[in-house]
């Protein structure tokens, strides 16, 4: 493909582009538009394109004006150097021992049998036959997975 057979094909495409637009012109035939409603709604956005950009510059005009006078603050406000002392930027001093543990008070002997006795009660007293069952059911359901 060279370039004389695009340059040739070019003019085909042109009026192939064109011929379109008549099949938009009997489109419009078939549409009947009201001019007047045309003409009203172009006319409104137009007015709102106008608003925006007025809009668009008093913005920017007033935000260049409060950076403007935020500058000149800081320009005309002196600087104030205070000095700070040593204390704030380094820990107070600690000892190099650490106290022994302070406690309340003496801790409680450990547990003896008359201490448990009244949170003891025998699982077996008055229950032997019920826990034997348990027990050998136990045993059995064990038992019978074995091979």
């Amino acid at each position: 493909m060279g370039l004389g057979t695009i340059f040739s094909n070019i003019g085909e495409k042109i009026r192939s582009f064109f011929s379109g637009f008549s099949a938009l012109s009997s489109l419009k035939d078939k549409i009947k538009i009201n001019t007047k409603a045309i003409i009203i709604i172009a006319g409104a956005l137009g007015i709102i394109i106008v608003l925006l950009l007025i809009l668009s510059i008093v913005t920017r005009r007033a935000a260049k004006l409060q950076e403007a006078a935020d500058s000149a603050m800081y320009i005309e406000a002196p600087i104030i150097r205070e000095r700070l002392p040593s204390e704030d930027f380094f820990l107070p001093y600690e000892p190099d021992f650490v106290p022994d543990i302070l406690l309340e008070k003496e801790p409680k002997n450990p547990w003896d049998e008359t201490d448990a006795r009244p949170f003891w009660t025998d699982p077996l007293e008055g229950n032997q036959g019920t826990w034997r069952k348990r027990i050998e059911s136990g045993i059995d359901s064990l038992l019978e997975r074995v091979p």
